[in-house]
């Protein structure tokens, strides 16, 4: 499992995962943060995503087939992808603690 913590404050952070990934975390608080998930995944891979107080914005392969999972702790999340029945799936786990999760396609 790789962890992915960003910044607190200031202007958020961003990931680009690698081909081949399988199990990441990303923990944002307070700052912006991008997370570029279009590489091509291992089989059965997950992406947990933790926002606390901001917005955690994660960009996916043009119709990837979204797996969500998690919760909503006084927090949003939202997916805006068109998928397809070959696209890649991608499973998110979606933490939001006041802030918010937005999934869309790059």
């Amino acid at each position: 499992m790789d962890w992915h913590v960003h910044p607190l404050l200031g202007s958020g952070g961003s990931t680009e995962l690698t081909a081949g990934w399988s199990d990441e975390t990303s923990v944002s608080a307070l700052g912006p943060t991008r997370i570029d998930a279009t590489a091509p995944a291992a089989d059965g891979a997950k992406l947990t995503v933790i926002s606390i107080l901001c917005t955690t914005t994660v960009l996916v392969a043009p119709g990837s087939r979204i797996n969500l999972s998690g919760g909503d702790i006084l927090g949003s999340h939202s997916i805006d992808v068109d998928p397809h029945e070959d696209g890649p799936a991608v499973h998110v786990q979606a933490i939001p603690v006041l802030g918010s999760i937005k999934i869309k396609s790059a």
